[in-house]
């Protein structure tokens, strides 16, 4: 089966081969978000091509998001921005317009075993440690959302001794600093339900009151799960847009 492996591999076009071989590198954390890649001209001779063959490589990377082109700076892993995520689903500005950015409160972190459910969604064994977050956003200290957020044990284990004042408001610059641990895309799942006596009480809201809940799966570099998050947030002040090309 290696043999085959190996000759498919041979049999593919040249410019392939190269992508995957910066993908793996990629995946695999040689080159990190926002490391430059080697230039067109320099691939093309340690790879023995042309320097077309080489830019289509690095074309097949940028259209699959996993690299971006910078004018006049050359070609870096890109590293995604979640710093403004919410604002596609909720209203985060004052009556003047002026943007506003929503502070965490850190309600609880602990260590449990998965669930059935959840470790389907991780892709990790039931039973495994899971490690759990609780947290409330808040915007002018309204609570906006109540967030239940679970992570693999035993890649976030250094967040259970992780003091409460170094935790933040954003949660991603937090893994890969504490756990090197980089999230590099996330899926996003809208709905709407009666929100739990927990979540409501935490929003300001009567148990059973509708909500809308947001599920995300979001999975790094290597495309492994890293994290399954359930926010639950006032209906009151959803907002959704969306542009369509």
């Amino acid at each position: 089966m290696q043999a085959d492996s190996q000759q498919d591999e041979m049999r593919s076009p040249r410019y392939y081969r190269i992508y995957q071989a910066l993908l793996s590198e990629i995946q695999q954390g040689s080159l990190k978000p926002g490391d430059l890649l080697p230039s067109e001209m320099s691939l093309s001779q340690s790879h023995g091509v042309a320097p077309g063959t080489a830019r289509k490589a690095i074309d097949m990377l940028v259209d699959r998001g996993w690299v971006e082109r910078q004018h006049g700076r050359g070609t870096f892993v890109r590293r995604a921005d979640f710093s403004h995520s919410l604002a596609r689903f909720f209203r985060l500005t004052d009556r003047e317009g002026v943007q506003l950015h929503p502070q965490s409160e850190l309600l609880g972190i602990r260590e449990l075993p998965a669930t059935a459910d959840i470790a389907r969604h991780l892709e990790v064994a039931e039973h495994s440690p899971l490690i759990e977050i609780e947290r409330v956003r808040r915007v002018d200290a309204l609570a906006l959302l109540h967030e239940v957020i679970y992570l693999p044990g035993a890649r976030f284990s250094p967040l259970l001794s992780l003091p409460t004042e170094e935790w933040g408001d954003l949660l991603y610059p937090l893994y890969e600093r504490v756990c090197a641990e980089v999230v590099f895309r996330a899926t996003d799942t809208l709905c709407a339900g009666p929100a739990p006596e927990g979540p409501a009480h935490h929003l300001g809201l009567e148990p059973g009151t509708q909500v809308i809940e947001i599920t995300r799966l979001a999975r790094g570099y290597d495309e492994k799960p890293l994290e399954w998050r359930l926010s639950r947030g006032r209906l009151d002040l959803f907002h959704y847009s969306f542009d369509i090309r």
